[in-house]
């Protein structure tokens, strides 16, 4: 997870280890929970919410009620965003590549951290060729 300002500079950066997760979608649906949440705790402005997995995307945005078995966290996501009047949208990986660092960073390192207006220096490379290709 990585949240920056309207010009790019890192609010902060996360990567979370998880225990156990059923398959990829959990994943991505959890990681979109975490960040939404962490996000709404460290900004006061409404949030734009970016997500390399077009299926968990789908299941956010849609309007019909979610039977699934990730009712609860799609639910949950979806009141998130309507507390601050934030969206959702998916972006290709290959503009999504901070957060698929931090993410690989947290299962190779299995640790959870935060870090402050900043992250591992490799992060801040990333992130500087995320925001100005």
């Amino acid at each position: 997870m990585i949240l920056r300002d309207h010009v790019g500079n890192i609010i902060f950066s996360s990567c979370r280890y998880l225990f156990s997760c059923n398959d990829v979608l959990e994943t991505e649906i959890m990681g979109i929970r975490e960040g939404l949440s962490l996000a709404l705790q460290w900004s006061n402005l409404p949030i734009d919410v970016e997500s390399d997995n077009l299926e968990g995307v789908k299941m956010i945005l849609t309007g019909d009620m979610n039977r699934s078995k990730y009712a609860f966290l799609i639910e949950e996501i979806k009141a998130s965003l309507i507390e601050r009047n934030s969206c959702i949208t998916h972006v290709v990986r290959s503009k999504n590549n901070a957060s698929h660092f931090l993410a690989n960073f947290g299962r190779s390192q299995c640790r959870t951290v935060v870090w402050l207006g900043s992250g591992p220096d490799e992060l801040l490379d990333i992130a500087g060729r995320d925001c100005n290709p």
